[in-house]
């Protein structure tokens, strides 16, 4: 398996720094034109990221496992009854990531993407007490708040669910620690230092494990750059890093998008 530190060493772009690329918004603007991702469709999907792969040249394929796992759930409403048959704080997490069909739908998808774009696996998803607090609010059993005991819990449910994941080019998982209006407060900011449920699996891989806030990225070995919005309208420079994370904005010029793309080597 590829972690971060041997992307850096070995640039698939051949770019002096990878750049993983939180292209959602932006290929949902402009090559789907607004229309959503067909997340439930892999044959679909796989084109759309192929198209993605075409336009912008991604280091890595960015998987989204929260809108994968929404998608998922619109499908199967019977896994939101069961994951709301108990109020006990995590139980909507943990039956959430022992759903079979669900882990067989990222392994599935992910395996496809990683195949048809030969780039390794960038798999984001929502940081241990993010996701407990929207697992729980989506059966109604919501929570006021997230304290250390109840997200160490969600960081080993997590860390179980990774473990089924073994088998693909993974190069690195992103926790994403950002919160959206609506979600709990988490009582203890996440650190990848308190996560070493999920850190001792990702080892086992050799995959890296990062951290994402809004301040910046957290991750061991690797020094990870956050490119500026800004950047891509031209107003903004590039930050220090062996590696560089960008989300490119919904709203960007695609014209300005390529020359600013074509300025990162």
């Amino acid at each position: 398996m590829s972690s971060l530190l041997s992307l850096v060493s070995a640039v698939p772009s051949g770019r002096p720094r990878p750049v993983l690329l939180d292209h959602r918004d932006y290929a949902t603007a402009v090559i789907r034109q607004g229309a959503p991702v067909p997340w439930t469709d892999l044959a679909a999907l796989t084109g759309h990221i192929q198209q993605v792969h075409a336009l912008l040249d991604p280091d890595t394929t960015w998987i989204d496992g929260g809108a994968l796992y929404a998608a998922h759930l619109a499908t199967h409403p019977e896994i939101v009854e069961q994951m709301g048959s108990r109020s006990r704080t995590g139980y909507p997490l943990r039956v959430l990531l022992a759903d079979d069909a669900g882990v067989e739908r990222v392994v599935r998808t992910a395996r496809t993407l990683a195949e048809a774009c030969r780039r390794p696996l960038v798999v984001s998803v929502p940081s241990p007490a993010v996701w407990l607090g929207r697992a729980h609010a989506l059966t109604g059993h919501s929570l006021p708040g997230i304290d250390e005991i109840a997200a160490d819990t969600a960081s080993m449910y997590l860390a179980e669910w990774l473990g089924k994941l073994g088998a693909l080019p993974v190069a690195l998982i992103v926790l994403d620690a950002r919160t959206s209006p609506g979600d709990p407060v988490v009582e203890v900011p996440e650190r990848l230092g308190a996560l070493s449920a999920v850190t001792n699996v990702a080892a086992h891989f050799e995959w890296s494990v990062a951290v994402r806030r809004d301040s910046g990225v957290e991750v061991e070995g690797v020094a990870v750059g956050v490119v500026p919005d800004g950047f891509w309208a031209g107003a903004a420079d590039l930050p220090d890093g062996d590696a560089l994370l960008a989300t490119i904005p919904a709203s960007a010029t695609p014209e300005r998008v390529l020359d600013q793309l074509a300025a990162l080597g």
